[in-house]
């Protein structure tokens, strides 16, 4: 990918590192997941009503809160056979059903499928996309917070996530690094095991959505995926559709 972007006459290490910035800076898409029709649907109560306008017309389904539940699980088969399937909300699946809706009428842009490559990886599964184990996961929260019975794994759920990765300070050290002085090529996947090496929360690794989980008894429970919090104020939310989520569980 680099070495296509960068000139292949001889050049010092500094030429190749400001190359190397200048490229991802250039290359990485800015993308905004944060609309106000999704930040109400992240908020809202499966089974209460909507607001008017067409901007909501194709979630009307969540205001019937049986067959909405029944459709978000139908949508979601592709996880429905495995032995962890009554460890994951109705809830969780709702917030899947609803954000693939909003990718499809491009309110936003995110890859819901990833949560399950994350779900299944921690659940020991190795039927999942390699590029999941560079994100962080297993993630406590602060003690002080009212977060802190919980854990978050991050998914990267928006289309730029692993690249954002490749464009952080300490990641560009180690393309510079793993780029061969002669044909410029860079050893990515020397480049994604070091990031791999440093720990399952380290700095460098993918961030993205939150997927807040509850160990109770030895099982991890999968309950929401959120955006990144920006505060006490988004923590508070947070938490309580946290708790809705556990009552469809009865955790």
């Amino acid at each position: 990918m680099f070495s296509k972007e960068i000139s292949l006459s001889k050049l010092s290490k500094q030429d190749i590192a400001q190359s190397v910035e200048s490229t991802l800076d250039r290359i990485v898409p800015k993308v905004n997941d944060r609309t106000w029709v999704v930040e109400y649907l992240y908020r809202h109560k499966i089974g209460n009503k909507l607001p008017r306008g067409k901007k909501f017309n194709i979630y009307r389904g969540i205001e019937s809160k049986g067959k909405w539940i029944n459709e978000a699980k139908k949508f979601n088969c592709q996880i429905s056979n495995s032995n962890y399937t009554n460890r994951i909300s109705p809830f969780l699946l709702s917030q899947l059903t609803f954000l693939s809706y909003a990718t499809m009428k491009r309110e936003c842009q995110l890859n819901t499928g990833v949560v399950f490559d994350v779900i299944k990886m921690l659940e020991g599964d190795k039927n999942f996309a390699p590029s999941t184990e560079l994100s962080k996961h297993r993630i406590a929260f602060n003690n002080n917070g009212i977060l802190k019975n919980y854990e978050h794994s991050h998914v990267p759920m928006l289309p730029n996530a692993y690249l954002e990765m490749m464009a952080k300070l300490q990641t560009q050290k180690r393309i510079v690094y793993h780029i061969d002085d002669t044909s410029l090529a860079v050893n990515i996947k020397k480049v994604e095991n070091e990031v791999k090496s440093k720990g399952a929360s380290k700095p460098g690794r993918m961030t993205g959505h939150w997927m807040v989980t509850r160990t109770t008894n030895g099982k991890t429970y999968y309950l929401g995926v959120f955006p990144h919090s920006r505060g006490a104020l988004d923590d508070h939310w947070i938490y309580e559709q946290v708790i809705e989520s556990e009552r469809y569980l009865n955790v």
